[in-house]
C-alpha cells in the first residue's frame, strides 16, 4: 500500500528580535530512541527553517489509520537542539547565569494542562525553563542548547511553540568624531520629533578621550529591523521644530559588539552605538 503522510504535530521556534518572528538559529537532533520509535510507528520527522514537522503514514502497516489512532499510542518523542547563532546571547532575554552547564528544557506537559500551545512555562522561554545539565538522566556527549520532549495523547494540539524574547537595554549613542563634538546644542530625538534621550553626558573612550553621549530615558527592545528611528540634531530647543538635522537615521545597536567604554557603576544593561 502506498504511503500517505499527514501532519501529526508541528513545532515552531520564534524570536521577537526578528521582524518576521521566525528563529532559524536552532539545529534539530533526533534522539536514538525516537529514531527507533518513529521507524516502528511510521512517523517522518522533517525540519524546516524555524521548526520541524512530525508526519504520520495514514496507511502504515497495510491498514488505514487516523491521527487519533497514532495519538492513542502515547509516544514520547525526544530531541535536542543545538544553537547555530553565535550572537543569540547578545539579544535574548531570560538567559541562564552560567551558559556552560545549563540547558533549556522544553516540553508540552504544561500546555496539556492550560492549552497554551507553548513548550515553556511562561509567555517566553525564561530562567524557569533552564536546568543544570546533570538534571537529565541521559548523558550528552556534547551539551545541547536545549532538550525538547513531545508526548502524544488524545487531544494533542496540531502546533506548539518555543518563543524567545528580545532583551531591552538603555541605548547609548556616543559621538566619537571631533566634528560631532563641536555641534551646538545637540540632541537625539525620535523620528516623530519626540524626545527619547536625555541631555548629553560624558564618557571616556578606551583611548582616554572624553566625548559626549546620549542615553535613552527608558530601556528599548533590540530588534534586527528598524523598529525605532532616531535622529541626531543640533540647535535643539524643547517645543521648537527649528533645529538642524545632522544624521537623519541613526544606526541600531550592533549585537556583535561588546562595550569597553567606562560610564558609571550601574546594573542596567547598555547598548553602545558609536557615531563617527
Amino acid at each position: 500500500m502506498k504511503s500517505i503522510f499527514d501532519t501529526l504535530v508541528t513545532i515552531r521556534f520564534s524570536h521577537s528580535y526578528f521582524g518576521g518572528g521566525i528563529f532559524s538559529g536552532l539545529n534539530l537532533n533526533v534522539r536514538p530512541q525516537t529514531v527507533e520509535s518513529a521507524k516502528n510507528m511510521g512517523l517522518l520527522i522533517k525540519p524546516f527553517s524555524g521548526g520541524f514537522i512530525i508526519l504520520y503514514d495514514q496507511a502504515f502497516g497495510g491498514t488505514n489509520r487516523t491521527r487519533e489512532d497514532v495519538l492513542n499510542e502515547n509516544l514520547r518523542l525526544e530531541f535536542t537542539l543545538n544553537l547555530t547563532d553565535p550572537h543569540f546571547y547578545s539579544y535574548t532575554a531570560g538567559l541562564p547565569r552560567q551558559i556552560d552547564n545549563s540547558v533549556y528544557y522544553f516540553n508540552n506537559s504544561a500546555s496539556a494542562q492550560n492549552d497554551t500551545g507553548l513548550l515553556h512555562k511562561a509567555e517566553f522561554a525564561s530562567e524557569k525553563d533552564i536546568y543544570k545539565v546533570w538534571y537529565f538522566k541521559e548523558r550528552f556527549f556534547n551539551k545541547p542548547f536545549a532538550k525538547l520532549d513531545i508526548t502524544t495523547y488524545p487531544g494533542l494540539k496540531t502546533e506548539y511553540f518555543a518563543r524567545f524574547q528580545a532583551i531591552a537595554t538603555r541605548w547609548r549613542y556616543i559621538l566619537v568624531s571631533d566634528y560631532l563634538q563641536q555641534l551646538k546644542k545637540p540632541a537625539i530625538i525620535g523620528g516623530d520629533n519626540g524626545k527619547v534621550f536625555g541631555e548629553p553626558l560624558k564618557v571616556t573612550l578606551p583611548d582616554n578621550r572624553q566625548v559626549s553621549a546620549f542615553v535613552s530615558d527608558n530601556e528599548l527592545s533590540l530588534a534586527a529591523d528598524a523598529a525605532n528611528v532616531f535622529q541626531l540634531v543640533e540647535n535643539y530647543e524643547n517645543g521648537s521644530s527649528q533645529y538642524r538635522v545632522v544624521i537623519r537615521a541613526l544606526p541600531r545597536p550592533d549585537v556583535r559588539l561588546i562595550s569597553k567604554i567606562d560610564f558609571q557603576s550601574n546594573p542596567v544593561n547598555y547598548s553602545d552605538i558609536l557615531i563617527h
